[in-house]
This record gives structure tokens, sequence and C-alpha cells, in this order.
């Protein structure tokens, strides 16, 4: 069984607008459709806040750059051979 939790907020009117036409849309105002839409958009959020702070990390690391040692080669030919 899953444990549920009781959440009392307050919306905007706008906001509470919204919500409720997404949740009637997405589920036909069926019962707890408003829980769901809240719980699928707390997901997303959690998701896109992963996201970006892995893209961050990858940035920051872009900015250090890598030591990838010296370069041997001067010239494309030198690689295959060609002359």
């Amino acid at each position: 069984m899953i444990a549920l939790g009781n959440i009392t907020i307050s919306l905007e009117k706008g906001a509470e607008e919204t919500l409720r036409s997404v949740a009637s849309k997405k589920y036909k105002n069926k019962k707890g459709s408003l829980a769901k839409v809240v719980s699928e958009s707390l997901g997303l959020l959690s998701k896109n806040s992963k996201r970006q702070r892995a893209m961050m990390r990858q940035f920051r690391w872009m900015d250090q750059g890598f030591d990838l040692g010296k370069i041997l080669v001067k010239k494309r030919e030198d690689i295959y051979g060609r002359k």
C-alpha cells in the first residue's frame, strides 16, 4: 500500500485555473486528477533539476580543459603515411 500525505496549498487564481484545466484535459476530471498532475509536475521538475546540475558539471569540466599531451603530428598526411 502506498502511503499518501495531505498537503493544503494556496494558489493564485490563474495558477489554480491552469492546474484544473490541465487536469481536466488530461484525466477528464476523474478523482485524484489534480494530485496526479501535481505529482507529474514535481517529477519533471526534479528530473530537469538533475539534468541542469549534470550539464553545469560538464561545462565546468570543459572550461578546465583536458591535458591531451603533446601534438606529435603536424600534418594530416603524416597520420596516414601519404605524401
